[in-house]
């Protein structure tokens, strides 16, 4: 049979529509499940399994098509039906309809998705109180200072730190309430300011400050909640006595106590949320873990994970061990430097939140780290915005939450609600330099660069030492023709790392010199090692190199760096939005570009 006469008996069985048929109602299913697997927590795998399955059954399907035909009669042997006999044109006809109904359903699906979220967002904005600014104002706000540790063993820092965050995630559940973040809080845990200084600082209308007493077997938490403006009034305090083992239910007694006082001039009174006893050392391994993950560097990263999973084999019922488990492991690829090693973790990271989801479905912070995880990791953008309403449905003060939603607009084009939602987390986490950033990326991605700009100087004054605000604020005066001004920020930039050879080059080589030198030492022989393709990228595009530029964005998108989707955003790169290869990238990673 020679090639043509093989083609047109394979049109005469309906072997390429069968295919397009497949392929299309593959494609559909795939969409449907992406969207309605994460909505009901299914692990990971049973969409990996599905893709499988999906992707198994083609070549089957083509040789079924092949092979049979579906008669009247039955299912039998194609070349046992003599030709005259034989319905594949009806047959083709049909398939024909189906096809045409089958695209049908996908185009009006690609509609859906591209138009009807940006209009419906809202919806969850109007649910969520937080999300409008005029009602976000007129709550209640309370900021819970750092515990004193007055135990006689002052390794047990960790434990006042752990009982501090424990309350203010807590008080966090509470809607009619604006919970400073404890990252902000706990800068003031040095002391030495008054308290009508501290809540002018964090915008807080009450302060509720306190200390910790640990013995062998017990705990004693003293508490007391303040109103700093416009004079100090002392309103309430009280002490709190459990056995350690009790140590959840103290929190939450705790925190329901002040949540009451705070609202009963304006709202019901506040009922229990489901609190659970947890063992003892398991808590204290938790507390520890935790403790050592804000930190932030590769050792105690290790050490976070090494205690965390101790935490877990003792009580493997405690979900916020595994949050706290998975967060450990994204922060972990932050040290590694060969890209090939990165996804062991990620997927431990999967791991880890599905199951404390499994074990307790109203930890807001566990669907928050998931939609980080499906949106940086996997690139489901659908998945990611679910997981974070969800997630700041239960939790609607969580200032990391706004921050990924902010993420989510970005990529999704959506540059105004991505700015209010940097904003709002802003005001919920105001010293917090990672924050602050996100308001100048977004920002910068909107192309409104003297507000980004804005935005650096302000966190440049408040944390003078902050590299990556002098990174950022460096690139914005760039883009804004401020040559010299960018040159001093880089050199700034380079003091802050002690990198004095870089810091010599910028003043004594041209600028355009400086940024090749740059490239030279950051270059990796092997791109797995490639530790900031998307930054190196970008450096490319401001010398005019657009070949390398794309080479390196090709790099991050071969190891699935999770800070691609956001790069491609990036001014730098406007001059390849019509390059094929760029466009490529943009549809790989569901980016938006406006």
């Amino acid at each position: 049979m020679n090639l043509k006469t093989y083609i047109n008996e394979l049109k005469r069985r309906n072997v390429f529509r069968s295919g397009i048929a497949y392929l299309v109602l593959s494609w559909i299913l795939i969409e449907v499940s992406a969207t309605i697997l994460p909505t009901f927590n299914a692990p990971d795998y049973i969409f990996k399994t599905f893709l499988f399955i999906i992707s198994i059954g083609f070549p089957i399907w083509l040789l079924f098509s092949w092979v049979y035909e579906i008669t009247p009669d039955g299912i039998k042997r194609t070349e046992n039906i003599h030709p005259k006999k034989s319905i594949t044109p009806q047959t083709g006809n049909r398939l024909n309809k189906i096809i045409i109904a089958l695209l049908s359903i996908a185009v009006a699906m690609m509609l859906f998705d591209q138009f009807w979220p940006d209009q419906n967002i809202q919806a969850h904005n109007t649910e969520n109180s937080l999300l409008t600014e005029s009602h976000f104002e007129t709550k209640k706000s309370i900021a819970v200072l750092s515990l004193l540790n007055h135990s006689k063993n002052n390794d047990e820092d960790y434990l006042a730190d752990g009982i501090t965050e424990a309350i203010t995630i807590e008080l966090s559940k509470n809607d009619s309430l604006r919970v400073i973040s404890r990252t902000s809080s706990m800068s003031f845990k040095e002391g030495g300011k008054l308290s009508s200084d501290i809540a002018k600082e964090l915008g807080a209308d009450y302060l509720l400050e306190g200390s910790v007493l640990c013995d062998r077997d017990s705990i004693q938490v003293l508490v007391q909640l303040i109103e700093p403006l416009p004079l100090e009034k002392h309103i309430w305090s009280h002490s709190y006595k459990q056995k350690l083992e009790n140590i959840i239910q103290l929190v939450g007694n705790v925190s329901i106590d002040i949540a009451n006082e705070i609202n009963s001039i304006m709202t019901p009174t506040v009922t229990a949320s489901n609190l659970q006893q947890v063992n003892a050392k398991a808590y204290d391994l938790y507390l520890k873990g935790r403790h050592l993950w804000k930190q932030q560097t590769d050792q105690t990263i290790l050490s976070s994970i090494e205690n965390l999973t101790e935490s877990i084999k003792l009580d493997s019922s405690f979900a916020p061990a595994y949050v706290a488990l998975a967060e450990a492991y994204i922060t972990r690829n932050k040290f590694i430097h060969n890209n090939e090693e990165k996804p062991l973790n990620r997927e431990k990271s999967r791991e880890a939140i599905n199951r404390a989801i499994e074990l307790d479905n109203s930890l807001g912070e566990a669907y928050i780290t998931k939609g980080n995880i499906l949106g940086k990791f996997d690139w489901n953008w659908k998945g990611m915005k679910k997981m974070l309403d969800k997630g700041l449905q239960l939790n609607p003060n969580n200032a990391y939450g706004h921050k990924l939603l902010s993420d989510y607009y970005l990529v999704r084009g959506d540059y105004n609600k991505a700015i209010n939602e940097a904003l709002l987390a802003e005001k919920l986490d105001p010293l917090n330099p990672m924050i602050g950033l996100q308001a100048g990326k977004s920002y910068y991605v909107a192309n409104q660069y003297d507000k980004a700009k804005d935005q650096y100087y302000k966190l440049l004054e408040l944390f003078p030492g902050f590299r990556d605000a002098n990174s950022q604020l460096g690139f914005a005066q760039l883009i804004t023709g401020e040559k010299e001004e960018a040159r001093n920020t880089f050199i700034k930039f380079q003091e802050l790392r002690d990198n004095q050879t870089m810091v010599k080059v910028y003043k004594e080589e041209s600028f355009e010199d400086a940024l090749n030198f740059w490239l030279l030492s950051v270059k990796e022989e092997d791109p797995k090692f490639c530790t900031w393709p998307g930054l190196t990228a970008q450096v490319y595009m401001i010398i005019d190199k657009k070949k390398k530029a794309l080479e390196y964005l090709e790099i991050a998108n071969k190891y699935h760096n999770e800070n691609l989707p956001i790069m491609l955003l990036m001014p730098e790169f406007k001059n390849l939005h019509s390059d094929p290869r760029f466009k490529k990238l943009v549809k790989r990673t569901g980016v938006i570009i406006k």
